[in-house]
């Protein structure tokens, strides 16, 4: 499968790289909201793990870029949120995210919510 992260914090994407170091799944990684929504103007993924909270754009405006993009509206988009309140939740739950996961993520949570996803 290819996968693709956007996650402005670069911690959290060496993390989630040594995660997945041994994967045979396509993994592209950006800190760079612009730069996630130029790849997908030409390029598409099987899985796209999204960052709510970030400085230049939040996940939920990200995340109508994407969709407005030709042939992005089914993407299988998933929030990856630190949230503490219901509300982000809710809203969350009430967007065109297909699904969420609360941070922090653990390694072996990570790896067995992408094989659940397998077709």
């Amino acid at each position: 499968m290819k996968i693709v992260v956007l996650d402005d914090a670069v911690d959290n994407l060496n993390l989630l790289k040594l995660y997945v170091k041994k994967s045979e799944d396509e993994f592209v990684f950006f800190s760079n909201c612009d730069e996630a929504i130029a790849y997908f103007k030409d390029s598409s993924a099987d899985i796209f793990f999204l960052d709510i909270q970030m400085p230049e754009m939040d996940g939920f405006e990200v995340l109508e870029v994407i969709r407005e993009l030709p042939q992005r509206d089914d993407l299988f988009v998933c929030a990856l949120s630190a949230f503490s309140l219901d509300m982000e939740a809710d809203k969350i739950k009430n967007s065109s995210f297909n699904d969420y996961i609360q941070k922090p993520i653990l390694r072996q949570n990570f790896l067995d919510y992408i094989e659940s996803k397998r077709k």
